[in-house]
């Protein structure tokens, strides 16, 4: 034993223990009562069902919050760039208005002061600069002017109003333009939201009927499986009844004969290719042949010595 490395004695335990399964399977073949039948079936397919998480009402309005989002987001700036920009022009030609009526004021004084200054030389000239002509002048000059500057103002005033109406068009529209992008957006994710819920349903419904499939594909196989076990421990039944009939025709010793001869034809068989000393370590690796051959060990162990080729 000593020349044969762990690595074969691991080996041969283990054909041993496949010698061993094959007596007893040489017992299940000659048994007089049926026994459980083998049924190379497992007890169940164990088919794993899908599992349906469905989304409630609120985190699916959420997704379709979400999907609708970024495209609205993108209306709103472009709204509000405009509006923006609307303002700005507004502002923007209110001061022009302002700056040109600046430029027609002190156009409408200088005027005004080079007007009182011609009179004032014209009437010094003229030697009248006490008298009531002077005064009548001035006082018409004045009057000019004020008017002047009245129509300024009253210009200045007009075009502002029309600029606040133009700005307070602008801010309608923009508020309605929002409203209106308001309602849009929630149709969007009213239409989102029931999108996601026909589709949930959809998958609710498929996954349903997947795993009533899964349970049709078990009842089935269960149907199967007991048909096949009837069959078999039918089978057993009959093999059970010809072995009794046999045992009757050759007694117990006869038949308990025929069981070991067996069992010998087949250790002889699985240790072929085994050498004198490798057959020799697997006999002594417990006493199981030796009650399994009874007679027959002795016949085993001199076919081994004499049969088997030494190392």
């Amino acid at each position: 034993m000593g020349s044969i490395t762990q690595e074969r004695i691991n080996e041969l335990k283990k054909l041993y223990d496949e010698i061993k399964a094959a007596c007893l399977l040489i017992d299940n073949k000659y048994s007089l009562v049926a026994t459980e039948p083998p049924l190379d079936m497992p007890e169940s397919l164990n088919l794993k069902p899908l599992v349906f998480t469905p989304k409630s009402e609120q985190e699916l309005r959420a997704l379709a919050e979400r999907s609708v989002e970024a495209t609205f987001i993108s209306k709103q700036r472009s709204l509000s760039r405009s509006y923006s920009s609307a303002l700005k022009t507004i502002a923007s030609e209110s001061s022009k208005l302002n700056a040109d009526a600046d430029v027609k004021m002190a156009k409408a004084l200088a005027d005004y002061n080079d007007e009182k200054e011609t009179i004032r030389r014209k009437v010094i000239d003229n030697g009248l600069y006490f008298s009531t002509v002077a005064t009548r002048y001035t006082n018409l000059a004045t009057a000019r002017y004020n008017e002047d500057v009245k129509a300024i103002v009253n210009d200045l005033n007009a075009r502002h109003e029309r600029l606040e109406q133009r700005q307070t068009d602008a801010e309608q529209l923009y508020e309605e333009s929002c409203a209106s992008l308001e309602q849009e957006r929630q149709a969007s994710v009213e239409a989102a939201y029931q999108r996601l819920s026909e589709e949930q349903e959809k998958q609710r419904i498929s996954v349903e009927k997947y795993n009533t499939g899964l349970v049709e594909k078990e009842q089935k196989y269960q149907a199967s499986r007991a048909k096949a076990y009837e069959a078999a421990y039918r089978a057993q039944q009959n093999k059970a009844l010809q072995n009794a009939k046999m045992y009757a025709e050759l007694g117990e010793t006869g038949y308990r004969d025929l069981i070991q001869r067996e069992k010998y034809a087949v250790c002889k068989s699985m240790c072929m290719t085994l050498t004198r000393t490798e057959a020799t370590v697997l006999t002594g690796f417990d006493s199981f042949l030796v009650s399994e051959l009874g007679a027959y060990y002795s016949a085993f162990v001199n076919w081994i010595n004499t049969t088997l080729l030494p190392d």
